[in-house]
């Protein structure tokens, strides 16, 4: 597969910084990629969906009136991300789950945002995730929530934002792990 003709876009592409130019960090996948048929890539792509479906790693869209289950959306081409810009993000995100824990001990606790009128009690109170039997509670050193899944986009510069964060059992978590053991076995040069 060859990527000279590709065009990223009015978008930001974590692969290609222009037409055919990959960025930097990208470049062993785009000359591990560029090294295989389209029919080899596609190959890949079928097996992993294969493994996932045997695998499990399936969900089920209730609105479908056939129920059907369907594999989690797995791209065979990963995104790639240099480690500095990782690491900021790691940062921030670690502030992020910190400042959700703080604001979940302070509401099963004290309730100041509340008294302070930062946020209206209705909200609060009338969410369907509001557990009343955790007020007074005190999780051992004020960790509510020990894992988060927190969706991220980006915008057409590259700038990342947060869509949401999912607390209560991030089902996301178990598609990381098998993202990882399926992208080891259909395409280990690449992992």
């Amino acid at each position: 597969m060859r990527f000279e003709q590709y065009e990223p876009g009015d978008f930001y592409d974590e692969l290609f910084l222009a037409n055919g130019q990959p960025r930097l960090e990208a470049i062993p996948l785009i000359e591990r990629i560029n090294s295989l048929s389209i029919e080899e890539l596609q190959q890949r792509q079928r097996a992993a969906q294969t493994a996932l479906f045997q695998l499990g790693v399936t969900f089920n869209v209730y609105s479908d009136d056939q129920g059907t289950e369907r594999i989690f959306p797995f791209d065979i081409v990963p995104r790639i991300l240099a480690a500095k810009e990782w690491a900021r993000l790691e940062e921030g995100l670690r502030q992020r789950i910190h400042a959700l824990n703080l604001f979940l001990s302070d509401i099963y606790g004290e309730q100041k945002i509340l008294k302070d009128k930062v946020i209206p009690e209705e909200l609060v109170f009338s969410a369907t995730g509001f557990l009343e039997p955790c007020m007074g509670l005190q999780p051992p050193q004020g960790i509510w929530c020990h894992i988060t899944g927190t969706d991220l986009v980006r915008d057409r510069d590259g700038q990342w934002y947060v869509l949401e964060d999912n607390l209560r059992c991030p089902s996301g978590v178990s598609y990381v792990l098998e993202n990882r053991r399926v992208m080891k076995s259909t395409f280990p040069l690449v992992f």
